[in-house]
């Protein structure tokens, strides 16, 4: 892992493998580490890197600036000290939410884009959720919402094969755990976005990739983004819920790989 400074905060980074580069945004809650089921797989096509967002991971924390196009400027700041002017950009949920607005803001450093899990605005359980794991965070600490957190993500066949271990890891210490005024943060980021009035600017070639078990931002959230972005896709993967990329990591990489490979230079 590296670090960068980029608009006046410290930015934790990784990158692996070579050839055009490849951009991962995560969600909320989670640093880069989150993308290891992805790696291997991106790392053999794309120079592939992963940033954890400011306040999350091993990132600086500032007191304030938490925004999704905050997020996107700080994405771009990275692009700009690694040299990278245009790459395909991944993002999953509130990344979907950041890759968004740099397709937007900055068309022409976006080569191509998928939108994993992810929506154009927050709807009314997106808020809920938020409100709630915050909640727990802050009343019973992180261990207590990240125990909420499967809950939004997973099947039940997920939860069928592990309901043990699930059981046995409850009040297990959290890795990174983000300060509470950067968790109100990111909380705050999301809840505030709305991407719809600037859909129409995205010129990238867009891929919109859900679970056909989402339920977080279901299938009327795609539809936004499907008619807000010209020519954008839609790709349903089975058996998986908006923890995809976990929870059916090959197919999830397939899909991924199959929609940027022909858009590689």
């Amino acid at each position: 892992m590296a670090r960068q400074t980029v608009n006046g905060v410290s930015l934790n980074y990784d990158e692996w493998g070579t050839g055009h580069p490849l951009l991962l945004l995560m969600g909320f809650g989670d640093g880069l580490h989150a993308w290891a089921n992805q790696v291997p797989a991106f790392a053999e096509k794309f120079r592939t890197i992963a940033l954890d967002h400011r306040g999350s991971g091993e990132s600086e924390a500032p007191r304030g600036g938490y925004s999704i196009p905050q997020f996107a400027d700080d994405a771009i700041g990275l692009m700009d000290r690694l040299g990278v002017e245009r790459a395909h950009v991944l993002g999953y949920s509130m990344g979907g939410r950041v890759g968004q607005d740099m397709a937007a803001r900055y068309p022409d450093r976006v080569s191509a884009l998928v939108l994993a899990a992810s929506a154009a605005r927050a709807n009314a359980l997106n808020v809920y959720s938020l409100r709630a794991s915050a909640w727990l965070y802050e009343t019973y600490g992180p261990e207590a919402a990240a125990a909420f957190g499967p809950l939004i993500s997973f099947t039940h066949a997920w939860f069928e094969d592990r309901l043990d271990s699930l059981t046995e890891a409850l009040g297990e210490p959290v890795d990174e755990p983000m300060p509470m005024h950067a968790y109100r943060g990111h909380v705050e980021a999301i809840e505030n976005h709305d991407s719809t009035p600037i859909l129409g600017r995205i010129a990238a070639p867009t891929l919109v990739l859900m679970g056909d078990a989402e339920w977080l931002n279901p299938m009327a959230d795609a539809r936004v983004m499907l008619d807000g972005i010209a020519g954008a896709t839609l790709r349903v993967l089975e058996h998986g819920g908006h923890g995809f990329l976990w929870e059916i990591p090959e197919a999830f990489n397939r899909a991924v790989i199959d929609f940027l490979d022909p858009l590689t230079p």
